[in-house]
């Protein structure tokens, strides 16, 4: 089968819903598929690639300047044109049988470029875009939104604080409209996968916007849930090794290291992490932590480094390979997420490595982790139970065994390449025998 894949960033950009749009493209290429890989670039020309496993091809594409809503047009409306165009022509030179889109930049141009041309398009949501501007259902003061409607826009783009006040007029009816035809073109897809049943419920119950929704209701029958693929690691690291790395990183061998990977945003959790690692470091000076990622706290982050003092890390953000080596020298793996996670990359990486996982009881988090058998649930925004948590596991070496063991079977069972690819072309083939 010829397929393409469209996305707007690839290994090595981006995080983790690169690594796993990468994870399938190979493991759908090791199936015998021809895969092709379309994404812009803002390079002087088109790039072709040759990869083992598939072909790139990178469009030429416009830097949007930095000018609010002119910088939206440009990113949205005007890419989503041109990828279409250009999709068009991609489309028939290497007669591609299915497009296979995997974000908000990609799924509508791929509707587009599909309709014009008869061949079926699945796209693949992996956070909160097609109900909420800000992609995260939530609030920039951390609150959960209960729908994205004219009203709770005005708050929360008041409360982002990013844009002035004598812009509001125009930025307002922008947004709406924006979210408005991105879910129009989503219902259009021929199929949608959801990385979670969390997220997946959401994407039924909260679509479309109040104004639109006889035109635009996404069927149920039309969304399936299908999770992201974690390979197996491709490298463990074997005791010395990891004692010779604690070692370049100054952790003393027998340092309880706590590790924390992700964007550095108030969603993610670190700030109530922060408060918990206040406690903890002052209770129990040999236990340490490590803070991997970047992002709008950067800057607090390191103030709170110095504060705090040797028993806080902050690494910045580091290479995918690095990371794993990380979650190898941890003790125990902290997701304090507040917003729904809809699948965290983070908490199925750390359990394939069999490290224990501490994780907040929000969104697609559940489905993953049972408590107390494959990993620690604790609810939100409480730095109490986080502290009380990480006490718990590092006071008892069996549980963490335990823990990360059955964390571990769970991966390997659930998110494999061959049972997620096995699922993904069953999708497939059930599209193309309705066209």
């Amino acid at each position: 089968m010829n397929i393409c894949i469209t996305t707007d960033l690839f290994p090595p950009e981006g995080g983790g819903s690169e690594r796993s749009t990468y994870f399938l493209a190979k493991g759908l290429a090791k199936r015998g598929h021809n895969i092709l890989v379309v994404m812009p670039h803002f390079g002087q020309k088109t790039v072709y690639e040759e990869h083992k496993w598939f072909k790139i091809i990178r469009f030429r594409y416009l830097r949007a300047p930095d000018v609010p809503v002119f910088r939206n047009i440009v990113k949205n409306e005007l890419f989503c044109l041109f990828m279409a165009k250009k999709l068009k022509k991609i489309l028939k030179d290497y007669r591609i049988e299915l497009i296979h889109a995997q974000n908000i930049l990609t799924i509508p141009p791929s509707v587009i470029a599909g309709r014009n041309t008869k061949i079926p398009v699945i796209g693949t949501i992996r956070d909160y875009w097609p109900i909420c501007f800000r992609r995260s259902f939530t609030k920039p003061n951390g609150n959960e939104c209960d729908q994205c409607n004219f009203k709770n826009l005005v708050n929360c783009v008041s409360l982002e604080g990013v844009l002035p006040s004598f812009s509001m007029p125009v930025i307002l009816p922008y947004i709406y409209a924006n979210l408005a035809l991105k879910q129009l073109l989503l219902n259009k897809t021929d199929h949608v996968i959801a990385v979670s049943e969390a997220l997946r419920k959401l994407l039924l119950t909260r679509l479309p916007l109040n104004k639109l929704k006889n035109c635009i209701q996404l069927p149920s029958q039309r969304i399936s849930v299908v999770p992201n693929i974690m390979p197996s690691p491709s490298k463990i690291l074997t005791k010395p090794e990891l004692m010779l790395m604690r070692r370049n990183y100054k952790f003393n061998e027998n340092t309880k290291l706590i590790l924390f990977v992700g964007q550095l945003t108030y969603e993610k959790g670190i700030l109530v992490l922060i408060r918990a690692i206040k406690q903890l470091s002052q209770k129990n000076p040999s236990v340490k932590f490590a803070i991997l990622g970047k992002g709008p706290l950067t800057d607090y982050i390191k103030k709170m480094q110095a504060s705090i003092g040797d028993q806080f890390r902050y690494f910045g953000f580091l290479p995918y390979n690095e990371v794993l080596k990380f979650y190898q020298m941890a003790d125990i793996v902290v997701s304090p997420s507040i917003w729904p996670e809809p699948l965290s990359r983070v908490i199925i990486e750390a359990m394939a490595l069999g490290r224990p996982v501490i994780a907040t009881n929000v969104g697609g988090t559940p489905e993953i982790i049972t408590h107390e058998k494959n990993g620690i649930l604790i609810e939100p925004g409480n730095p109490i139970e986080i502290e009380n948590a990480i006490n718990r596991l590092i006071n008892d070496s069996d549980l963490r065994f335990h823990i990360g063991l059955e964390g571990k079977k769970t991966i390997e069972k659930h998110y494999n390449e061959a049972s997620i690819c096995d699922k993904i072309l069953s999708l497939y083939h059930r599209v193309l025998s309705s066209y």
